[in-house]
């Protein structure tokens, strides 16, 4: 097993099986994949007025302070692995998390094991709504997946 995927977005569950993953590493000598996907996707409701200029500086803030997050959560976890004595690499992706989690599994062969967190920042009542990134992981790639809680 050369390389665990570890999708991260700072949470506690994320935490956890960051903690997990680097058991699993240690123990088998893999590198850790380490991404973070950017959820951008805003909400547009045909009732809603306004013009969409004025939105404009809010958005590119949005963007920036998701991609600001993003780095920090990333390099957050590399750190961790690093100082375990454990090699990573990052990729920082925009979408919708589970469907791009999923896609780079299929773009990245070498990816041996999946290690993510049961629940995400998004966690909570949103997951009955419209579904887990966990879930869509779960039931869409063919690679292992451990699920930690």
């Amino acid at each position: 097993m050369k390389n665990i995927l570890v999708p991260v977005d700072g949470s506690e569950y994320s935490k956890r099986a960051m903690e997990k993953a680097a058991e699993i590493a240690k123990a088998l000598g893999s590198k850790i994949v380490l991404i973070n996907v950017k959820d951008l996707r805003f909400p547009l409701y045909p009732y809603e007025s306004g013009n969409i200029s004025d939105m404009g500086a809010t958005i590119n803030q949005l963007i920036e302070a998701a991609s600001k997050n993003a780095k920090k959560v990333l390099n957050e976890a590399s750190r961790y692995f690093e100082g375990l004595g454990i090699d990573t690499e990052q990729h920082e992706l925009d979408g919708d998390p589970g469907n791009r989690i999923v896609l780079f599994v299929e773009e990245n062969e070498d990816i041996d094991l999946v290690v993510m967190g049961s629940l995400g920042v998004s966690g909570g009542l949103q997951k009955f709504l419209l579904g887990s990134v966990t879930s869509k992981v779960l039931h869409r790639i063919k690679k292992p997946v451990l699920v930690v809680k």
